[in-house]
């Protein structure tokens, strides 16, 4: 084919494209003289044709012209932005000279520095993310246990540290006008108990609702600290995000259907116990949104990581989009999920009656 059009556009075949180019005046010439002065207001099949046709070329003509417009608004706001950034430096000539000289030490120093050898390429480190059998972790000398169980258990006492301050230190000095670190945290709780559909008729799920909020979050951004732990075989890996095990995903997901079942039956009797029967998937499907989600994120940053080309700054901004978007986004569908079906099934004794 490369070689046909080249033989075309060297000359070779003159003839053809001259016969092509009269070819196709004589039909523009055709369709002006015999079809374009019969249109009627009905048109027929050739005529709505050619009309879809020309309006299609206008809207690609227009759609050019906008693109054209909008090129020299661009090009002002990039002359904008140069001058604001030229004026910045101006006025800051020793701060930015400091920042620049450091980051050209660092980079230089990275790119000198010899690299940390490893026996593993990018497919076994993608296939250890997913399945943990290879960089595994000795837990107090007794076991071999995968980096997800480590993550899991340093968040949860992270979380179990940090609530027993606040309620030692800081629940029992709060005052009726709140501060700010106090009207932040009564916030939070509205707004997960909130999520929760129970308002305070059920005092329970909205505190488990918060309790899986706060432990989803929290675990989503603990990869983000790039804890290292050293491996049995001496290899140095980070800690993931708990959830991104998939034992920790379906554990998850299996304890919050069974907070439904037992709400359903507290509330509602056997009428709650087959309402939440029917919803059989919903530990299966919470528990994969979960693992797949956070999971994704890994893989994607582990990618870009034994990628040379893309070690430098690009991490950081794909593992800080991904981690923080997941964080929310898992956040807030589970403590839906899980308010929203313990609600109907508490609900459901109610509807019989």
């Amino acid at each position: 084919m490369n070689g046909e059009i080249s033989g075309l556009l060297s000359g070779t075949e003159p003839k053809i494209l001259l016969a092509l180019t009269g070819i196709i005046l004589s039909a523009a010439l055709m369709i002006r003289v015999l079809v374009i002065p019969y249109f009627t207001v009905i048109p027929g099949r050739f005529q709505l044709l050619l009309e879809q046709t020309v309006h299609a070329a206008d809207r690609v003509g227009g759609a050019i012209k906008g693109i054209a417009g909008i090129i020299p608004a661009i090009w002002r706001g990039i002359k904008k932005f140069c001058g604001a950034v030229i004026s910045f430096c101006s006025a800051r000539r020793l701060e930015v000279s400091i920042w620049l000289g450091s980051a050209i030490i660092l980079l230089v120093l990275s790119t000198l520095a010899p690299s940390a050898h490893t026996h593993q390429d990018v497919q076994t480190a993608m296939r250890d993310a997913v399945l943990h059998d290879v960089n595994q972790i000795s837990l107090f000398g007794l076991k071999q246990v995968n980096p997800g169980l480590i993550a899991a258990m340093t968040v949860t006492g992270i979380l179990l540290v940090l609530a027993l301050i606040i309620r030692l230190f800081f629940i029992p000095n709060m005052k009726v006008v709140p501060g700010k670190a106090q009207l932040i945290l009564e916030q939070l709780v509205d707004l997960l108990d909130g999520l929760s559909h129970s308002r305070g008729k059920i005092r329970f799920i909205g505190a488990y609702v918060f309790a899986a909020g706060v432990y989803i979050f929290t675990g989503t951004l603990f990869e983000l600290l790039g804890l290292q732990a050293v491996a049995s075989d001496g290899v140095s890996v980070s800690l993931p995000a708990p959830l991104s095990d998939v034992n920790a995903a379906i554990c998850m997901g299996c304890l919050s259907y069974l907070i439904i079942i037992a709400g359903g039956i507290r509330h509602a009797g056997t009428h709650g116990l087959k309402a939440a029967l029917k919803e059989f998937s919903l530990p299966i499907s919470m528990s994969f949104r979960l693992f797949g989600a956070l999971l994704s994120g890994l893989l994607v940053t582990d990618l870009v990581y034994h990628y040379a080309a893309l070690r430098y700054g690009v991490p950081v901004v794909i593992g800080v989009v991904f981690t923080l978007l997941h964080a929310i986004v898992q956040t807030y569908v589970l403590t839906m999920l899980v308010g929203m079906y313990y609600g109907e099934v508490t609900e459901a004794g109610e509807k019989n009656k």
